[in-house]
């Protein structure tokens, strides 16, 4: 056996998702495993459709078992993002491989990268501290700082989306001197942010636009997934977005604003920026307010990401703790016959349960995922939170 990881967000799964694990079994996947966001993703918003929804058509598109990586991490900066995936697929026993999509394309560019930003020379640390000192935010001072440092790799490759995640893979698997091994496939179509459709392979972010307009997204998502959305949209179901969380963001700023500086991402004065500007959220709506708030430093999904946070009571645990900890289980959101397969061979070795549902004893980290599947029950009328702790059907 040699199985295949693939962290992942599915929001939705579309043609490139696919592209990858087509790719991933012709480099010697025999199983491909995805660990997905629940009901939040790392952009700071909400999943356009539920976990369970997003997890099935993950299915219908060539994977094998999806387990659902939990919020504390889902709802954090790449590094934090990545680390708790690599640590949650490293205590697993079984995962051979991690298979990432990048625009690079090339693994040797990514890891010299990973060198750097994993051993820090004092020269990096410099160059970071004089770009931050300037104003940047920490991405775009890491980008300089490392094309400084690199002059020989094109800049695009230290500031696309795809390779900054890579990176962060690339570093914890290193950091935790795992026996993962990675492999990048070279991203094909639209660009992470493009809204081009009619590239063969068009972007998530393309898709959710046209979703949301009310254009039809079938021939753009592998058949058997594009069905099945079909299918969710003919019968009316309530898809999420930022601006659905407007009036719960309101409620909780105004009555517990102050609260927002127990948030380690909201330091350095910007729960105060984010205080002061809460009103436009009623007045103008989520995204008028997160372009009132944003600056060079603090960025338009850093500031999503906080609201997020915010919106689950993250302010309410020990959030530093908990990103560099290990849920004692992650729950399963669907699997196949083949997926069923790999469970069987890693039940005796694994260090993490893996559970159908949350039942009565669950840790803190699951404590947090049922409140994030109860806020999404309340913006969405076709999720019932209770499918956690009985099972989804």
């Amino acid at each position: 056996m040699r199985p295949c990881a693939i962290i992942a967000e599915y929001n939705p799964f579309h043609k490139g998702h696919a592209y990858q694990v087509e790719e991933t079994r012709k480099n010697g996947a025999t199983h491909v495993i995805a660990l997905m966001s629940g009901n939040f993703v790392q952009r700071g918003a909400p999943a356009l459709f539920d976990k369970y929804r997003r997890a099935h058509m993950a299915v219908l598109g060539g994977v094998d078992l999806v387990l659902e990586l939990p919020s504390v991490y889902a709802l954090s900066s790449a590094e934090f993002f990545a680390r708790g995936s690599v640590d949650i697929l490293n205590r697993l026993h079984g995962i051979s491989m991690l298979s990432f999509g990048s625009e690079a394309g090339d693994l040797g560019t990514l890891s010299r990268i990973t060198e750097i930003v994993s051993e820090e020379p004092d020269e990096y640390r410099l160059l970071l501290r004089k770009y931050l000192d300037l104003g940047q935010s920490f991405p775009g001072a890491r980008s300089k700082a490392l094309e400084a440092l690199l002059p020989d790799i094109p800049p695009g490759v230290l500031s696309s989306p795809n390779n900054i995640l890579g990176v962060e893979y690339l570093k914890a698997l290193r950091k935790t001197a795992s026996s993962i091994e990675p492999f990048t496939i070279r991203r094909q179509g639209a660009g992470y942010h493009e809204e081009d459709l009619e590239k063969s392979l068009p972007s998530a972010t393309g898709i959710r636009k046209l979703l949301l307009d009310g254009g039809a997204a079938e021939g753009l998502l592998p058949d058997s997934s594009g069905e099945e959305l079909a299918r969710l949209l003919s019968s009316g179901y309530s898809m999420v977005t930022l601006e659905s969380c407007k009036d719960l963001l309101l409620y909780r700023l105004t009555v517990d604003g102050d609260c927002l500086s127990n948030l380690p991402d909201a330091s350095g004065g910007l729960c105060e920026r984010m205080v002061q500007h809460s009103h436009l959220i009623g007045t103008s709506g989520v995204s008028s307010f997160i372009e009132a708030v944003k600056t060079r430093r603090y960025t338009h999904t850093r500031i999503s990401r906080i609201l997020m946070q915010f919106l689950l009571s993250f302010d309410r645990c020990d959030l530093d703790s908990l990103r560099r900890g290990t849920p004692g289980a992650v729950k399963i959101l669907e699997s196949t016959p083949r997926g069923n397969e790999f469970l069987a061979s890693i039940r005796k070795d694994t260090e993490i349960r893996l559970i159908h549902n949350f039942g009565r004893e669950i840790d803190e980290y699951h404590a947090l995922d049922s409140k994030a599947s109860k806020v999404y029950g309340l913006l969405c009328r076709d999720y019932d939170a209770s499918w956690d702790f009985k099972g989804y059907i």
